[in-house]
């Protein structure tokens, strides 16, 4: 076996039946990545690329794992429990230049983000794809 770090045991490495044994045939997996794969933010390389990876993996892991389900979600900036632990005035200048820079002029909210992870949970036609509850952020 390959081991990349301690602890972690490439995928790849495991025996076929062993690595499906875990998922139910009728099973989804969703992955969490955001926006910044398709619009980096301002000198930010290795963000953007681990995002963009998160999005490959996911592609990746819906050929390998198939037929179980495999999509990611990749969110915009997000009012929640994230930014609430930042100072009010980064806070606000963040949301206020997200508004800017989206489509729909507005943070998005949790409730937003969870709705598309239930959409791709309870999709069943829907594998090897990524979506943006972003408010056309990415699209500008």
């Amino acid at each position: 076996m390959r081991r990349f770090q301690p602890g972690f045991v490439g995928l790849e490495d495991a025996p076929t039946p062993m690595r499906r044994s875990k998922f139910s045939s009728d099973g989804s997996v969703v992955l969490m990545s955001g926006a910044a794969s398709v619009r980096p933010p301002a000198a930010a390389p290795a963000y953007v690329a681990c995002n963009a990876a998160i999005e490959g993996l996911g592609r990746g892991l819906a050929v390998e794992l198939a037929p179980v389900r495999v999509n990611v979600v990749a969110p915009g900036t997000i009012d929640g429990n994230l930014w609430a632990q930042r100072p009010a005035e980064v806070r606000e200048a963040v949301f206020a230049q997200y508004g800017a820079d989206s489509l729909l002029r507005r943070v998005g909210r949790e409730s937003e983000v969870a709705e598309a992870v239930l959409f791709l949970f309870t999709n069943t036609f829907m594998t090897g794809s990524t979506i943006y509850p972003d408010g056309g952020y990415s699209l500008r």
